[in-house]
């Protein structure tokens, strides 16, 4: 009997026959706070995107394609289109996607804005959600 460790898998062999068993509550952190950031993911885990230093009093808005996924204001969520699977962090100004899908992968755009609505810049990050592998050696 034999176990190996192998990229989020765990392989037992017993009598020549492989096991697999996925290893679960595993996570992704990627630090998006640089315009053309790429993170990866994998499916079914969840992925922290840290997309700016503080989010205490500005307002953001985070899009995926032409899709408005978040909105933020002031300390208040105003629009939240993944509600069941994701959580915003103003205090770290993190974004969690829970129980990632294919789907998710993609561009996100953030917009973010002053105290007075004006719009302060965007930038970009390319999010890539990978099903799980297994390599043998």
């Amino acid at each position: 009997m034999q176990f190996f460790c192998v990229w989020k898998m765990t392989i037992l062999i017993v009598k020549n026959v492989f096991y697999f068993f996925s290893i679960s509550g595993l996570s992704a952190h990627c630090d998006a706070r640089n315009n053309g950031t790429q993170c990866s993911g994998t499916l079914g885990e969840t992925v922290f995107l840290r997309l700016i230093h503080n989010a205490s009093g500005i307002k953001i808005d985070l899009l995926k394609g032409n899709v408005i996924l978040l909105q933020w204001r002031k300390n208040i969520t105003v629009a939240n289109e993944i509600k069941d699977r994701f959580d915003f962090i103003p205090d770290n100004g993190t974004f969690r996607i829970n129980d990632l899908r294919r789907n998710d992968s993609g561009e996100y755009k953030i917009e973010m804005f002053d105290r007075n609505g004006k719009n302060t810049g965007w930038k970009t990050l390319q999010l890539f959600v990978q099903g799980n592998q297994v390599f043998l050696f």
